[in-house]
């Protein structure tokens, strides 16, 4: 499977990736798991073997939620979208990812909060799961006539039959695809100041709440962790415990 990434007109190949990564305690929303990934990209045509390490690229990072996982393997096929599944096993009352774009150089990220996203769990193998994510962002006029509707319906006003809405209602004016795979790296534990053994505590939580059967090298962390978490992001405990995957 080709890992391209197309925004619009443009066409750029995977540099790097961060990884799958799952949160826990789980959200006290629906109880979900928490998950991110992040990629980096370089534009089509350059050799990444070759690029220096310090050449802007362009970054997506994927943040969404997942009700009801009691086993990480349970991931495999799993649609989260905006749209209709086309196949696959999509849990009620999901949603897509939410997407953050950082074009090379740039600080802020693109559109934030305005995309619409499909993402698809695919075939595993061992730690490693297909996929595919497809996004939009509607047109100026198109978006603000959708929240005008969603207003309507929300205060029980009278809003007009489909046939009578404007043809440019779905007019798109960015669109992203990429389909590659995401590789199950990272567990994030935050664990109760009072507990005493950390490793211990997140360990069994784990295997409880996500059916991990094995790990890596864990460890215990008081501060953030670069690369993988800032502190405030995970939790508020001032301990977060790193449970990764085994290797091979």
């Amino acid at each position: 499977m080709s890992e391209c990434l197309r925004l619009n007109s443009q066409q750029w190949i995977l540099a790097g990736s961060d990884g799958l990564k799952l949160f826990l305690p789980r959200e006290s929303r629906d109880r979900c798991i928490y998950f991110q990934t992040d990629w980096s990209f370089l534009p089509s045509g350059l050799d990444t073997a070759s690029v220096p390490a310090e050449t802007a690229r362009l970054r997506l990072r994927l943040i969404g939620w997942v009700p009801d996982l009691g086993d990480w393997r349970d991931l495999e096929n799993l649609y989260l979208g905006y749209h209709e599944p086309a196949d696959g096993k999509q849990l009620e009352d999901t949603r897509g990812p939410d997407i953050w774009i950082w074009p090379p150089g740039v600080t802020e990220p693109l559109k934030f909060g305005h995309w619409a996203t499909d993402l698809k769990f695919g075939e595993r193998r061992g730690h490693e799961f297909e996929f595919s994510l497809t996004a939009t962002t509607s047109s100026q006029r198109a978006s603000k006539l959708r929240v005008e509707l969603s207003l309507k319906e929300f205060f029980k006003q009278p809003i007009p039959p489909d046939w009578e809405l404007p043809e440019w209602i779905n007019e798109v004016e960015d669109e992203l695809t990429f389909a590659g795979r995401v590789e199950f790296r990272d567990i994030l534990c935050s664990v109760p100041i009072n507990a005493a053994q950390p490793l211990a505590w997140a360990k069994q939580t784990a295997r409880r709440e996500l059916a991990v059967e094995a790990f890596g090298e864990c460890s215990v962390h008081h501060e953030d962790c670069p690369g993988k978490f800032k502190l405030r992001d995970v939790g508020h405990s001032g301990r977060v415990v790193l449970l990764p995957m085994p290797t091979g």
